[in-house]
């Protein structure tokens, strides 16, 4: 009975750190998507600005 209960909990423990390390690695996944997602719209934004500006001098020019 007393095997039991100790292997029961033993278990019960190695779930629950499991579900922390999970929770922890989905974290810093989910932060490493989201940086990555910013910085690449931020890289479309100033390429986009970049042609518009050029756009606008082209225009002038002409």
């Amino acid at each position: 009975m007393k095997t039991t209960v100790v292997l029961l909990l033993v278990m019960l423990m190695k779930s629950k750190l499991l579900r922390i390390k999970m929770s922890l690695l989905g974290s810093v996944l989910g932060f490493a998507m989201l940086v990555g997602f910013l910085l690449t719209t931020g890289l479309l934004t100033v390429i986009t600005g970049g042609a518009v500006a050029y756009a606008a001098t082209q225009n002038r020019n002409n």
